[in-house]
């Protein structure tokens, strides 16, 4: 099975094509401000996640996309697989990275503006929610480079219009990003950057990695691809830059400058206060003919808890198993929450899956460990492993003042650290010796069918 396109573009052509109730175009003029995510969110309402189409948006020539990474099957599709397969497909793409290959030219530069060509807000101006301090750019890849070793970092990092040439950034502290920005204010030298929007759901994937900070996230969006991202090198700055993306935002983060950014409301569902932060000076911006406008509805809608999900899980996964092998698998149900299945051998592992967990990515707060026979998607049976199977003074534990992400609403203000908090909820002293469960026998269950005993009964409707 092949990926769904190879840019942006082509995703979406292929989604028209062969998924054609997940995507809608709609041609009624909508404004940037709060109507989109109005839309979006009716349609979460519904539990609907169509890759929307906006063909008319106030104030732009740009069409504006939103929900291109919204369906777990669709984005499952555009890589090539099944849904219940895309786990593999992650790990199979951090075993089989390809680089990418510079080529000659690309259309991603088919229009060149610089010097007071800029214009940021010929772009679409979009507010998501009414505690935005104003317009953000919530869809774009943020490319940069180490200035020791070359070696790229791609991440996602809201951007705040502060004027047409200027962009606010927030850098989540301990995060690679920041810790390249770090180095290069070090150096008294300003952070060159490429702001990258237009990119195919391999390429978003591949940019939100948890891992390595040598790891270079464009070989994951071509092991995800398989084959290799196709790179130029930019206008203004020295960087490389995907030859198909829909439009390229070049700029330098500049040192030792500081200017307020947010609030901004984010994934936690609360809305992030106003901090000085450093800002982006934009030297060019380069585009297709016709470019599309790649947008994420920001806030806790369901694109942007799911491109995080989708790669923080196998990520994590691969960072356990690489340690323990007892593993099975893991879930992120929600923000700074992970759960893991372990096929426990020895007393004393479940603490230890904890602790690598904790150590796996900063974002981790609060973490389960389960047994195996516990469903990782079924809330209600890790729930009650909790309710049976933990005793608080021998099974929780809780480690103070851990660094974490500062977008926590809960962290005592102005620390960048939280208490994190482990649960083993596996069953005492095994499995095998814990209380038995009580179960319909198999040859019953095989044999009753209940259309025999209860006819008419109205089918159930899949979420």
């Amino acid at each position: 099975m092949k990926t769904l396109g190879n840019d942006f573009r082509g995703f979406l052509q292929e989604v028209k094509a062969k998924f054609p109730t997940e995507y809608v175009e709609i041609d009624k003029e909508v404004s940037g401000t709060y109507e989109t995510t109005a839309i979006v969110t009716k349609l979460e309402m519904q539990k609907r996640t169509p890759v929307l189409f906006f063909k008319k948006v106030t104030g732009t020539d740009f069409p504006v996309v939103v929900n291109a990474c919204a369906s777990r099957s669709v984005v499952a599709a555009s890589l090539g697989v099944g849904k219940n397969d895309l786990s593999d497909k992650y790990l199979h793409a951090l075993n089989h990275m390809i680089k990418p290959v510079a080529v000659s030219g690309g259309p991603v530069q088919e229009v060149v503006l610089t010097g007071d060509q800029v214009n940021l807000k010929k772009l679409p101006q979009i507010t998501y929610h009414n505690t935005d301090v104003g317009p953000y750019i919530s869809g774009s890849i943020v490319m940069a480079k180490d200035p020791d070793t070359g070696s790229y970092n791609c991440s996602y990092n809201r951007l705040m219009v502060k004027d047409e040439k200027r962009l606010g950034i927030y850098m989540t502290p301990g995060k690679h990003l920041g810790q390249i920005y770090e180095k290069c204010e070090q150096r008294g030298k300003s952070m060159e950057l490429a702001i990258v929007l237009g990119s195919h759901p391999a390429w978003c994937m591949g940019a939100l990695f948890i891992g390595p900070y040598a790891t270079d996230e464009r070989d994951i969006m071509g092991g995800l691809m398989g084959r290799p991202l196709e790179v130029i090198p930019a206008r203004t700055i020295d960087l490389q830059v995907p030859a198909f993306a829909e439009i390229i935002i070049e700029g330098e983060v500049v040192s030792f400058e500081r200017e307020d950014e947010g609030p901004y409301g984010e994934f936690t569902g609360y809305s992030a206060g106003s901090i000085k932060r450093p800002y982006i000076r934009v030297k060019a911006i380069t585009h297709r003919n016709g470019a599309i406008y790649q947008d994420v509805c920001g806030g806790p809608h369901r694109e942007l808890l799911l491109m995080s999900t989708i790669p923080m899980e196998p990520s994590i996964l691969h960072f356990l198993q690489s340690n323990i092998p007892a593993v099975q698998a893991v879930r992120c149900p929600a923000p700074f929450t992970l759960y893991v299945a372990i096929k426990k051998t020895r007393e004393g592992q479940a603490k230890q899956v904890l602790l690598t967990a904790f150590a796996a990515d900063m974002q981790v707060k609060h973490c389960v460990v389960v047994d195996d026979d516990i469903d990782l998607g079924d809330n209600a049976a890790v729930i009650r492993a909790i309710a049976t199977r933990v005793q608080a003074d021998r099974d929780l534990f809780i480690i103070k003042g851990v660094s974490h992400d500062e977008l926590d609403p809960s962290r005592p203000e102005g620390i960048p650290a939280s208490d994190k908090v482990g649960i083993d909820a596996t069953a005492k002293p095994s499995l095998a010796k814990f209380a038995a469960k009580p179960k319909v026998p198999r040859d019953v269950m095989d044999r009753i069918k209940l259309d025999d005993f209860v006819p008419g009964l109205p089918k159930r409707q899949k979420d």
